[in-house]
């Protein structure tokens, strides 16, 4: 008797215990933020880095996604968002997912009047290219 007893607390110990790391599970996960509709461009750039400084990548893409959806009409937005993005996967040597932003970026500058866009993203991808190791870029 006191054998099954002591099998009972057992067991409900390891479903309790298991019940409250799964919530603890489900607390813990990140979503994605609400962005207000009211927020500008600045403001949400300003939301993205400050995510990304907090070491919360993805709501930081999160927020470059929602800045090219909402104002990427604006070619100088659309580039700084992307090269936002870019700039973090090369941050964190994502480079199947950053060549190919750095790249288009580079495009829209290629097939561009010289002046149109402010030079500084153009560089800044340049640099960001040069990190790339050559084994990577030789793929593409």
């Amino acid at each position: 008797m006191k054998q099954l007893i002591i099998k009972k607390t057992t067991f409900f110990s390891a479903v309790l215990a298991l019940a409250l790391s799964g919530a603890l599970f489900t607390a813990c996960q990140t979503s994605n933020p609400e962005v207000p509709a009211n927020l500008t461009a600045r403001e949400i750039i300003q939301k993205a880095q400050n995510a990304y400084n907090a070491g919360r990548e993805k709501q930081a893409l999160y927020y470059y996604d929602t800045l090219i959806a909402r104002y990427g009409m604006n070619t100088v937005t659309y580039i700084e968002g992307k090269y936002e993005i870019a700039h973090i996967y090369v941050k964190a040597k994502k480079w199947d997912k950053a060549i190919p932003v750095l790249k288009e970026i580079k495009n829209l500058y290629a097939s561009s009047l010289p002046g149109s866009y402010p030079g500084e993203y153009l560089k800044m991808v340049e640099n960001d290219l040069a990190k790339v190791p050559e084994k990577y870029l030789k793929q593409e």
